[in-house]
């Protein structure tokens, strides 16, 4: 019978978070960020693959969780890793006999037999814990998620995320709940950072509640922010700006991002109760050229609109969507009817993966798209521009390095001296954390 007493293993995923620039925030604001200034300084660099192709998130975090590269795991899409037999370490530590609890692990699968929690990603079908209130903090996080980039959240949303709130907020934090809200209504940027303040309430609550002894939480504001704000930071060193209608150049998003990372970092660093790892995947870096982020604001309607015939759409994160068909020979005429489409000589769809009853398509189209511009599918002409939002500017690029910390009793527990490892090295790492109790007590 394990102890309840035993050390709980905190795995914080702070996705695509670039060190590199945070150190320049630590130098300019030397009294601000104390948490990610003693993490800056033990920090071991993370490398993946080298094609750029295969340095996404949802590629990546499959390589931390099964600890196989990209060529052996085969998950390239967000959501495919339901189709995988794959092992992954939540179930692999249940095993062992210890209790597992987990928050918004991308591109995961719940196969834990009896999980202390277990609430997916947004963009991943797969079950929770057993609980009502962690499936309707799925189903609030896929609505709420999905529709960010058109800007509404939905009546029904809010009431949930009050009663949510009601149930897990931390009075502490209140203020900045606040100040996250009503600032919102100006900025939309601060949405995802209420979503990572919530997200991170919600694990604190449910990590000191339950008898867990492995937990992880993922954090996707820092990723979202880079992409869409790095040019506002102190790493837009290049002449692109973003639009004043956008965000106004004073303001610089990825600092109050640090800002609030170093808050939640508060509930786990120097806590005897805790040993903490912390990883990044891969990183970002400025973009060097302008490139337009647009997403469809209705998949169904636009689709229906060109007399295309169809399933079901699951829309995925940012400019991805997954649409499924009854038959192969439906699938085949909506792919035909859209795979050439072109704006200004340039394909929409740039990415169409043909599967089986399905395919998964991105809507790639990086140029500014204006209210002349319209498009004709099946002789059917139907108005571009008001079909899609307009997301960002793309920002920040992925960079295959990437940034771990182990903090002083796991880092000397696991005898690691080397400043770089690979990515996939992470996994029996955290397996051999559990495979001795020395640590845990």
């Amino acid at each position: 019978m394990l102890s309840y007493n035993m050390k709980k293993i905190i795995f914080i995923e702070l996705n695509e978070l670039n060190f590199d620039i945070i150190k320049k925030y630590i130098l300019k604001f030397p009294n601000k960020f104390k948490n990610l200034k003693k993490i800056s300084k033990k920090l071991i660099y993370t490398k993946s693959e080298i094609e750029y192709d295969l340095l996404e998130p949802w590629i990546q975090w499959v390589t931390v969780h099964t600890g196989l590269s990209a060529e052996e795991h085969k998950i390239f899409r967000l959501g495919d890793f339901v189709k995988s037999n794959k092992k992954q370490y939540f179930e692999e530590i249940e095993s062992l006999g210890y209790k597992v609890g987990a928050i918004s692990p991308m591109n995961s699968v719940n196969r834990l037999k009896n999980p202390s929690y277990f609430i997916p990603d947004p963009w991943t079908n797969t079950k929770t814990d057993k609980s009502s209130t962690s499936k309707l903090i799925n189903t609030v996080l896929k609505s709420t998620v999905n529709s960010n980039a058109q800007n509404k959240i939905g009546f029904k949303n809010y009431i949930y995320i009050l009663f949510l709130l009601f149930k897990f907020i931390r009075l502490k934090n209140l203020s900045l709940y606040l100040k996250y809200f009503f600032s919102s209504l100006s900025q939309k940027w601060y949405r995802p950072l209420f979503l990572d303040l919530f997200l991170n309430d919600i694990h604190y609550k449910l990590l000191n509640k339950k008898n867990v002894n492995f937990s992880t939480i993922f954090f996707n504001a820092g990723a979202h922010i880079q992409h869409h704000y790095f040019f506002n930071s102190l790493a837009g060193l290049n002449l692109i700006k973003n639009p004043e209608i956008k965000v106004k150049k004073n303001l610089d998003p990825f600092k109050e991002t640090l800002i609030l990372y170093d808050k939640i970092l508060d509930d786990y660093m120097d806590n005897n109760n805790f040993r903490v790892i912390l990883a990044t995947g891969l990183t970002q870096l400025p973009s060097k050229k302008k490139e337009y982020y647009y997403r469809l604001n209705n998949h169904n309607s636009f689709f229906k609109s060109a007399g295309l015939k169809f399933k079901e759409i699951h829309p995925r994160m940012s400019r991805d969507f997954l649409v499924e068909f009854n038959n192969d020979k439906d699938r085949n005429k909506f792919f035909e009817s859209i795979y050439k489409l072109r704006l200004n000589k340039k394909l929409i769809f740039g990415i169409i993966d043909k599967r089986k009853k399905s395919l998964f398509i991105s809507l790639t189209y990086d140029n500014e798209i204006t209210q002349d511009d319209f498009v004709i599918i099946k002789n059917n002409k139907i108005d571009i521009f008001s079909s899609v939002s307009f997301v960002s500017l793309k920002n920040g690029i992925h960079n295959s390095k990437g940034f771990l910390y182990l903090d002083k009793p796991i880092k000397k527990f696991l005898k690691i001296k080397n400043k770089s490892i690979e990515l996939r090295k992470i996994n029996p790492f955290v397996k051999k954390i559990f495979s001795d109790k020395t640590l845990l007590t």
